[in-house]
C-alpha cells in the first residue's frame, strides 16, 4: 500500500470519527475551505459556515446518529466510503445507508460526492 493511499485512509477515518463525535471539527478538519459537497439528488452547497449549519441540524435532530462503516475502498486521489448512519434512539432497525465519494488533497476532503435516500435523513427535512 502507497503512503498516498495510507494518508487517504487516514483522512477518511477522520471523517468517520468526527462525523461520530462532533460537527463543527467534522467539517473544520476534515474539509478545504474550497470543498465541494453534492448530495446526489438533493443538490450542493458551499461554504464552511453553511456546511457547519446542515451539520449542526442534523446532530440536533439526532445527537445519537452514528457512522458505521461497512468498507472503506482507497486510491491515491478517493476514499469511497460504504456505511450505514444508524440511531438506536430510532430502533434497533433503523438506518440509512449511503455512498460517500471523497476526493482527497492533501490531507483534507476537497469533493465529496455523497448518495443515499434522503427522505429519512434527520435534520434535513424541509
Amino acid at each position: 500500500m502507497s503512503d498516498l493511499i495510507r494518508n487517504n485512509l487516514a483522512v477518511a477515518q477522520r471523517y468517520v470519527d468526527l462525523y461520530n463525535t462532533d460537527p463543527e471539527r467534522f467539517v473544520r478538519e476534515c474539509y478545504h475551505s474550497d470543498y465541494t459537497v453534492g448530495v446526489m439528488g438533493v443538490g450542493s452547497f458551499e461554504g464552511i459556515d453553511k456546511f457547519i449549519e446542515v451539520e449542526k441540524s442534523v446532530w440536533n435532530a439526532a445527537p445519537g446518529r452514528r457512522m458505521r462503516v461497512a468498507h472503506m475502498h482507497a486510491t491515491e486521489t478517493a476514499v469511497t466510503v460504504e456505511a450505514v448512519v444508524v440511531d438506536e434512539s430510532r430502533g434497533k432497525d433503523w438506518g440509512i445507508p449511503f455512498c460517500a465519494v471523497l476526493e482527497i488533497r492533501g490531507d483534507k476532503i476537497a469533493v465529496d460526492r455523497t448518495y443515499a435516500d434522503f427522505k429519512d435523513w434527520p435534520g434535513l427535512a424541509g
